[in-house]
């Protein structure tokens, strides 16, 4: 019966010790649907990229000499968006930690990513840590009489499952330039909101990095009739932008306006008076704040408003029996208020 027992022993502790095994360490970024931009504080990902960098951390040593490869999985409805995806995940990972291409396993899927609880994802990239097992050190067994002990059966070590080989894949495009992570290189933008007045806009801006982009709106309207209706404005309108946070939509600004106008009646002369028409010149200067509502990869619309000085110069008139009649000459108008206001949509040419 003790040799029984003895045999039973040694058999649980070779199971136990085989079977211990270290559980994969898995980090999940969401991305927006049909965008291959990284937003870091978006859903959780400013958690999960802290966690990452934890992890890569701890296993330094182990990642970069080979012993514990990272996978890094892409999950989208195409398997172009999950490769662009995927590597702007192993970028992090590279400029922020040191590693390699070398240290990662890339596969990209045109399918959905079931987490374990079952819940389903459609814009994702995993990574994955498979951490070896460490089995425990086995305890001494107590010595036994001197007697014949006949061999244990031998255990057969279970097998790991077999890694399923990575897709070929080109070589990623380099990381470190910095308009990597820009969201748009140049756009073209029309203001809405002065469009509707009569007052056609066509305007550019260009980003010349992340956070600095140069902005240039040019207005012009020619319009009149028999009777004496007329609005004719030119406005050209330059600013400078800074866009803060990670996202980069939000931004304040510096900016002025300067023009020359002759109005009455018409949507814009009707704002002033329903009588009396004006014409001269206008400028201001003044700060602006706004933000950029994402549409899709190529559209977007931007919200913006203006507080500063405004000064204009003008003559006054009426129109009688469809004669000009003069009212004021050289008058002189300044206040401090809004400069300027617009709901522009804007196309944008280059990275989103």
């Amino acid at each position: 019966m003790r040799k029984i027992f003895t045999l039973l022993t040694l058999l649980c502790l070779c199971c136990g010790a085989f079977a211990q095994t270290a559980p994969d360490e898995v980090v999940t970024f969401r991305f927006v649907p049909g965008d291959d931009m990284f937003y870091i504080p978006w859903e959780g990902n400013d958690a999960e990229l802290n966690r990452l960098y934890s992890l890569l951390d701890r296993y330094r040593s182990e990642i970069t000499d080979g012993a514990i490869p990272v996978y890094v999985d892409g999950y989208s409805p195409t398997k172009s968006l999950s490769f662009i995806r995927a590597n702007r995940v192993k970028s992090e990972m590279i400029l922020h930690k040191g590693l390699r291409e070398d240290n990662f396993i890339t596969r990209n899927f045109a399918t959905a990513y079931t987490a374990p609880e079952g819940t389903v994802y459609k814009n994702m990239v995993v990574v994955t840590l498979q951490i070896p097992a460490t089995p425990e050190p086995r305890p001494e067994p107590k010595p036994q009489k001197p007697e014949p002990q006949p061999d244990p059966d031998p255990v057969t070590e279970p097998q790991p499952e077999p890694i399923a080989e990575p897709e070929p894949m080109p070589e990623p495009a380099p990381t470190a330039s910095w308009w990597q992570n820009e969201p748009y290189r140049l756009a073209v933008r029309t203001n809405l909101l002065y469009d509707g007045f009569g007052l056609p806009t066509l305007g550019l801006e260009y980003r010349i990095n992340r956070h600095v982009g140069i902005k240039l709106d040019g207005s012009r309207s020619w319009w009149g009739d028999a009777g004496g209706k007329v609005q004719k404005i030119w406005l050209v309108s330059p600013e400078v932008r800074w866009y803060l946070l990670d996202s980069k939509r939000l931004y304040v600004g510096a900016g002025a306006n300067f023009g020359k106008y002759n109005i009455y009646k018409y949507p814009v002369g009707g704002l002033f008076s329903s009588d009396t028409g004006y014409q001269g010149k206008i400028w201001s200067a003044g700060a602006t704040v706004g933000y950029q509502l994402y549409l899709s990869p190529c559209f977007s619309l931007d919200f913006n408003v203006g507080l500063g000085y405004t000064h204009s110069e003008y003559d006054s008139f009426n129109i009688e029996n469809g004669e000009r009649v003069n009212k004021d000459r050289d008058k002189t108008k300044t206040l401090w208020g809004p400069t300027q206001a617009g709901v522009s949509l804007i196309w944008t040419i280059g990275n989103k």
